[in-house]
């Protein structure tokens, strides 16, 4: 009996717990991961025998458990079994931690914008040592109407490459072949154009010493067939220029007129504004007879959205000057202030400009053209009036938001000769986008002393690619002259193609035919649109 005893209870002790065979798939400290898991019966507090070790479960996943490691290590790959108890309960785990004791754990997170430099790449390829760049331009126009038919072609190469593979030499050539018909002067509009053709040691956008026809001599001083030598101390740039003067119209070399100058520039590209500002003082020579005598500045900085430019322009005249104009005068100013931000911007700038005057124009243009002339009895010269100016401010606006976009500019000018004028002029854009079409109107408007004109303009657009955009408009326009009969509508239909054919090659075409003088209930509507505009 006594054995029959133990016997039965041996077996229900054997029905009360079962073995399970265990794997360790992984240590990570002193935690050790092993296979299976919850679905076959391993729970927190189950005892598991890996070896000669005894260890307990801590937690577990339906298909793994987590057991607590002492110090006897234990690999990949070691079994062990466990005794599992069938229906028996789950051991009570302990309280889970407040969210307030994982608070601060981790330090805080650093944007790359607040921890890297930024540095300038350029928008396009690096050019490799002796690789050539090459663009090509071409462009036409023409006009037809009863008095015949006038137009030009031209064929533009612009073209940078490198000499040397182990020096910065290189060159740079811009040149133009043009073709015009019989309606423009040939003597001055020349078939053969250039604009740079230039030897340079250094790189293509910062050379330190360049010769030969240079597109710009300075900031604000434009083509020179001589040349340029600039050096560089941290953020400045110090550079010398001089050379003769082109013909402006035909650019032929020309030994009439010379110009030479100093420049400085500063720039820093890493700062929070990005500013820069070039001073340029430069002076001519005209036949032999010193010129021009200038000193202008210009200004840049830009910060997230906002953008600000300005520019001024001081020139000293002789005591003698035909023109009237003082020792020293502030020739020109201008400011610009533009923010843009997600499809919306604002912008606003304003110029004063005096007439250009040097003894180069006054041997090729007319008096009148250089300065305003006080009239006289007689045949006697007339004197300059000295203080005529221009000056006009613009603002503008523009939002964008799905597929719905509005413009919007309006200026006014004030114009000082032998009287004062004013002019105004308004412009208003709206386009709204449905897929690949796009429907726009456009609604504009001006006055100047001696007339009067308003235009709507409406037209539908299709573009089904970011490489291919093609729309046609329709755009009446009354004008009404001062002194004139009356008003007349004119009408016009507006043609715009703009193909990409390759990620190198681009198509743009533009076509407008303007046709009749019409004194039609159009004029009408018009006129008194505008005037209750006004």
């Amino acid at each position: 009996m006594r054995w029959t005893a133990a016997a039965l209870l041996l077996v229900a002790h054997e029905a009360m717990a079962d073995r399970v065979t265990v794997k360790v798939v992984d240590v990570a400290g002193d935690t050790i991961f092993v296979e299976p898991g919850r679905a076959a019966g391993l729970a927190p507090g189950v005892a598991v025998r890996i070896g000669e070790r005894d260890l307990v479960v801590v937690d577990t996943t339906d298909k793994a458990a987590a057991l607590r490691a002492d110090a006897t290590p234990v690999a990949v790959g070691d079994a062990g079994t466990a005794e599992v108890t069938p229906g028996a309960a789950t051991p009570k785990l302990p309280a889970p931690r407040p969210l307030d004791a994982f608070r601060d754990q981790w330090p805080a997170a650093a944007l790359p914008a607040t921890t890297q430099q930024v540095t300038a790449v350029p928008l396009v390829a690096a050019a490799r040592p002796g690789a050539t760049q090459l663009a090509f331009y071409a462009n036409a126009y023409s006009t037809l109407d009863k008095g015949g038919v006038a137009g030009q072609l031209e064929g533009r190469a612009v073209t940078s490459f490198a000499i040397l593979d182990d020096r910065p030499l290189g060159a740079d050539l811009d040149a133009s072949a043009r073709l015009f018909s019989d309606g423009y002067n040939k003597q001055e509009r020349t078939p053969f154009f250039v604009r740079a053709a230039q030897l340079r040691y250094g790189s293509a956008a910062d050379p330190s010493l360049v010769l030969g026809r240079l597109r710009y001599a300075a900031t604000s001083v434009g083509m020179l067939d001589g040349g340029r030598a600039a050096t560089h101390v941290g953020n400045f740039e110090l550079a010398a220029f001089g050379g003769l003067v082109p013909d402006p119209v035909s650019g032929k070399p020309d030994t009439s007129a010379s110009r030479f100058g100093a420049e400085m520039i500063y720039e820093r590209a890493s700062s929070a504004w990005q500013p820069r500002v070039a001073i340029v003082a430069h002076g001519s020579t005209w036949e032999g007879q010193l010129d021009e005598e200038r000193l202008s500045v210009d200004a840049s900085a830009n910060h997230g959205a906002t953008w600000l430019d300005g520019w001024a322009e001081l020139q000293a005249f002789s005591s003698d000057n035909q023109w009237g104009a003082s020792a020293v005068e502030l020739t020109g100013a201008g400011a610009s202030a533009e923010w843009r931000s997600q499809g919306a911007h604002l912008g606003a700038d304003v110029t004063f400009l005096r007439p250009e005057r040097s003894l180069r124009l006054a041997a090729t243009l007319p008096d009148s053209w250089l300065c305003a002339r006080v009239p006289k009895p007689g045949d006697v010269l007339e004197a300059c009036k000295g203080d005529d100016f221009w000056l006009a401010t613009s603002a503008s606006a523009g939002l964008r938001r799905g597929n719905l976009s509005i413009d919007a500019i309006g200026s006014i000018g004030e114009t000082e000769s032998l009287t004062r004028s004013v002019d105004t002029s308004g412009y208003v854009r709206g386009e709204l986008r449905a897929r690949a079409w796009k429907y726009f109107v456009a609604v504009s408007g001006g006055h100047v002393d001696f007339a009067d004109w308003q235009a709507i303009e409406a037209g539908i657009g299709v573009s089904p690619s970011p490489r291919f955009d093609v729309s046609l408009a329709y755009r009446p326009e009354r004008l009404d002259y001062t002194g004139a009969t009356g008003s007349y509508t004119l009408h016009s239909l507006v043609a715009d193609l703009y193909l990409a054919a390759t990620p190198r090659i681009a198509v743009a075409m533009s076509a407008v035919g303007t046709t009749g003088e019409d004194r039609d209930v159009i004029a009408l509507l018009m006129t008194i649109a505008w005037r209750a505009l006004r």
